[in-house]
């Protein structure tokens, strides 16, 4: 009955989930969609945190995202979402605030903005493709070798939806959640991937040695 009630919960998460997608899509972080990147150098250490209060006050707090640049800590980039109306203006005001806070003298024109279209949200995944790749068909081998005794296919099918479902689940609570999918969408739900091939696996290992036993029992009966 436990069983029952939460395969239910999953499939009405899924179900939930594909309805979001299908309707408003995913919510993709500032850094993928349509953004400006505001390039600004200091010349001297910066405080990060300081940099991200004047941002917000300028830019509001939901639309920025404040990274470093330079090694030696001198230059910021601030990436502030195309919604936010007037956004020359703001570039001068935040120029203003900085050479104030900072003591320096930059001048609007040696800010870099640029203006970014959409990224393809595929471009996160991108890179995984080859070696999560790699990881399956070495997965499938061992699986055949392994518990071919308790039956290939079968198990076979208990991994693939399990990895299927559990992927689905997590790309249907960030869809739902309306959590924004950025750089650590996709490191994420590789560990997710990770821990339910362990998972799988571990209660499979117990089954083979289950069946292993009962086999041992028979043949001491006979």
């Amino acid at each position: 009955m436990k069983n029952k009630i939460f395969y239910a919960i999953l499939i009405c998460i899924i179900v939930a989930g594909a309805i979001v997608i299908g309707t408003m899509g995913i919510k993709p972080d500032i850094a993928y969609s349509k953004c400006v990147k505001i390039d600004v150098y200091l010349g001297k250490e910066y405080n990060k945190n300081e940099v991200e209060e004047i941002a917000k006050e300028i830019f509001g707090e939901n639309h920025i995202l404040v990274q470093q640049v330079e090694y030696y800590g001198d230059m910021f980039t601030l990436t502030v979402s195309q919604d936010v109306e007037n956004i020359d203006e703001k570039v001068d005001q935040l120029n203003t605030k900085i050479n104030e806070k900072y003591e320096i003298e930059n001048k609007k024109e040696d800010i870099k903005v640029t203006y970014q279209p959409n990224i393809k949200l595929s471009s996160i995944i991108t890179p995984y493709i080859i070696p999560l790749s790699i990881t399956s068909v070495i997965v499938l081998v061992y699986t055949i070798i392994r518990f071919k005794k308790i039956g290939i296919i079968k198990t076979i099918v208990v991994y693939v939806l399990s990895i299927l479902a559990s992927e689905a689940v997590y790309l249907s609570i960030l869809a739902i959640s309306r959590i924004p999918i950025n750089r650590l969408a996709t490191p994420i739900g590789l560990a997710i991937y990770v821990i339910v091939i362990t998972i799988v696996t571990a209660i499979k290992e117990k089954e083979l040695a289950t069946n292993s036993e009962k086999e041992k029992g028979k043949n001491k009966t006979k």
